[in-house]
C-alpha cells in the first residue's frame, strides 16, 4: 500500500465543512416525497422496528444507499488510520515488551541495593587471610566499611542504570502511544463529520416523506429511534465510574451505633409536611422537547 505523503497535522489548516450542495438536497427532498406519496414506509412498520429488539433497520431503499455510503466513508477513514499507524503499532507491542522485562529487572537491583545496606556483623570484622591477622582490628574495621560504602555505591549506581532505562523505555512507549492515539482522534472526528453530512440529507430525506405521508404527523416522533448506532471504533472508550465512597454510617464506631440505636425511635417517626406558599424547587415543571435534528447515526 503506498504510503500518504502528508504534513503534520499541527501545519494543516482547519478542514472546512462538508458542502452539502443544492442538487444534493433536491435529490434527497424528492426521494423522500416520492416515497411519502407511495406510503413508505407505513406506520405499523415502522411501530414494529421501534419495538422490536432488534437492532435499528432502515425501513427504506433510500435510506439504505445513504448509510451505506456513510460505512464505507468511515471505512475509508479507519483503513486510513490502520495504514498511518501499521508502523508505530509493531513499534507500540515490542516496546510494551521492552518495558515489561525492564520493569522485571528492577526489583533485584532494588533487593541488590538493600542488601548492600545491610550493617557490618562481628564475622564481617574477623581476619580472612593471613595477611589481615597481622593487622589491627581498626585497620581491619576501616577495610571493612570501605568495602561497604563501594558496595552500596555499586549497587546503587546499577539500580539508577536500570531505572534509567525503563524511564527511557517508557518515554518512547509514550510518546508511540501518543502518535497512535493522535491518529485515531483525527480518524473519529473525521468519521463524527461524516456521520453528521449524513445527517443533514437524513434529515431533508425525512422532512420531504413527512411532509407528503399520510400519517407523517404520527411517523415524525418515532423517526430517531431508526437510525443506527456509530461504529464501535468511532465511539471513544467510557471512562469507569469511582466507586462510591463509604458513608458516615458504615464507618461509625460502636458507640456511635449504639446511640444511634436509642435514636430510632424519634427518626422512625412520620415527618409532617411543610406548607410551601410559592411552590418551592420541589414542584414538577413539565419537561418539553426541543424539536432536534434527526441524527445520521446515534453515539
Amino acid at each position: 500500500m503506498a504510503k500518504v505523503n502528508e504534513p503534520p497535522e499541527i501545519e494543516r489548516q482547519p478542514a472546512s465543512p462538508i458542502t452539502y450542495g443544492r442538487w444534493a438536497q433536491r435529490a434527497d427532498r424528492l426521494s423522500g416525497r416520492r416515497d411519502g406519496r407511495k406510503r413508505i414506509p407505513s406506520l405499523a412498520e415502522v411501530n414494529a422496528l421501534v419495538e422490536s429488539e432488534a437492532p435499528a433497520q432502515l425501513p427504506t431503499p433510500y435510506l439504505e444507499m445513504l448509510f451505506s455510503r456513510a460505512r464505507d466513508m468511515m471505512e475509508h477513514e479507519r483503513l486510513w488510520y490502520q495504514a498511518a499507524t501499521a508502523t508505530a503499532r509493531a513499534e507500540q507491542a515490542e516496546l510494551a515488551s521492552q518495558a515489561a522485562v525492564a520493569r522485571r529487572a528492577l526489583e533485584p537491583a532494588d533487593t541488590l541495593r538493600e542488601k548492600a545496606k545491610a550493617e557490618l556483623t562481628e564475622a564481617d570484622l574477623l581476619a580472612r587471610h593471613p595477611a589481615e591477622e597481622l593487622r589491627s582490628d581498626v585497620f581491619i574495621r576501616l577495610r571493612r566499611e570501605a568495602e561497604r560504602e563501594a558496595r552500596i555505591a555499586d549497587a546503587e549506581a546499577h539500580y539508577l542504570r536500570v531505572l534509567a532505562n525503563v524511564h527511557q523505555i517508557e518515554d518512547k512507549l509514550a510518546r508511540v502511544n501518543a502518535f497512535v492515539h493522535n491518529r485515531l482522534s483525527i480518524a473519529r472526528m473525521r468519521a463524527l463529520r461524516i456521520s453528521a453530512y449524513f445527517s443533514a440529507r437524513t434529515a431533508t430525506y425525512w422532512e420531504g416523506l413527512v411532509l407528503a405521508h399520510r400519517d407523517g404527523k404520527h411517523l415524525a416522533p418515532l423517526l430517531p429511534h431508526l437510525s443506527p448506532k456509530l461504529p464501535e471504533w468511532v465511539r471513544p472508550p467510557e471512562e469507569e465510574e469511582p466507586a462510591p465512597e463509604p458513608s458516615p454510617k458504615d464507618t461509625a464506631s460502636p458507640a456511635e451505633a449504639a446511640s444511634t440505636q436509642d435514636t430510632a425511635g424519634a427518626a422512625d417517626a412520620p415527618a409532617q409536611p411543610t406548607a410551601d406558599p410559592t411552590g418551592g424547587a420541589d414542584a414538577i415543571a413539565p419537561q418539553q422537547s426541543p424539536d432536534q435534528p434527526v441524527p445520521a447515526y446515534r453515539p
